[in-house]
């Protein structure tokens, strides 16, 4: 298994027992303004699923998605920073592979923006198995009340049905299915082990995509601008569902439920392959 000098036992251990955790000062400056200058040019540049979500009103917010064949400054952070490395040390698999990145901007037009609805990423997604992860770095200081919120140990299930981000109603299902309706968290968060982190410009948070999260409501109208990178490991299965998001197509003419998750939408980033070589930057 890879072995990264950053990475402690105890942040394995947060990982895997609450769902989620703080890597201090894990990217430098150099880093991190790359990360700013990727999505400044991917707002100037955007992609097929560009969408802008409750626009016109106070809880405005922006993602755009699966843009790293078209942003070089994501694949340099990628192919050439330590995060693979770092990342495919705390799932303890020895390869790494991308499943997709996405921005969200959040620029309140009011005083306040109002909160991301919660809801678990692997309700959306083609996957089976458990080496997944979030690397949710935000290029703005944010404080713990406007930040990425997330419940702690829920990964461990249930899993809810999707939210459908509707305005009048956070918990309206997305997809049909078998799942149960999320809970509705706001109306009684003190029933929930709820937390979230002080960011400053270089910490990322590293969580679970089955854990239940939410974004917290922007009250200064300060700008927040983040960028999401999801992997997945060795463990990693193909699953249907019935409006996956990303969509992925033609990977079901490719791979059957149960065939390990390989094709040409996921790059592989640890090991560098040949395409994607070491660099002396990866360190």
């Amino acid at each position: 298994m890879p072995d990264h000098p950053y990475v402690t036992a105890e942040m394995k251990r947060r990982f895997w027992d609450d769902g989620v955790v703080l890597l201090p000062q894990v990217l430098d400056r150099a880093w991190v303004d790359l990360v700013r200058l990727g999505i400044e040019r991917n707002l100037r540049n955007p992609g097929p699923y560009r969408t802008m979500h409750y626009g016109g009103s106070p809880r405005e917010f922006l993602d755009d998605y699966c843009n790293y064949h078209a942003v070089p400054e994501y694949r340099m952070l990628l192919q050439y920073s330590p995060v693979a490395e770092i990342v495919a040390t705390i799932l303890d698999t020895e390869n790494l592979w991308l499943f997709y990145e996405q921005i969200f901007v959040k620029d309140a037009p009011d005083s306040v923006a109002r909160r991301t609805p919660w809801h678990q990423d692997t309700t959306y997604w083609i996957t089976g198995g458990t080496q997944l992860a979030g690397f949710w770095i935000t290029v703005d200081d944010t404080p713990a009340k406007d930040s990425l919120e997330f419940v702690r140990g829920s990964h461990r299930g249930p899993l809810f049905a999707g939210t459908a981000f509707d305005p009048n109603d956070e918990t309206t299902p997305y997809q049909p299915g078998d799942w149960p309706r999320i809970p509705d968290i706001e109306a009684d968060r003190s029933a929930f082990d709820i937390v979230s982190f002080d960011i400053r410009s270089g910490d990322v948070v590293m969580f679970h995509p089955a854990l239940l999260h939410g974004g917290g409501a922007s009250a200064d109208a300060k700008p927040r601008r983040t960028l999401s990178v999801r992997f997945f490991g060795d463990d990693v299965t193909y699953q249907t569902r019935p409006r996956p998001a990303p969509p992925y197509p033609g990977t079901a003419a490719l791979l059957k439920p149960g065939d390990p998750l390989r094709g040409p939408w996921f790059p592989q980033l640890y090991p560098a392959t040949d395409t994607q070589p070491n660099s002396p930057l990866r360190t």
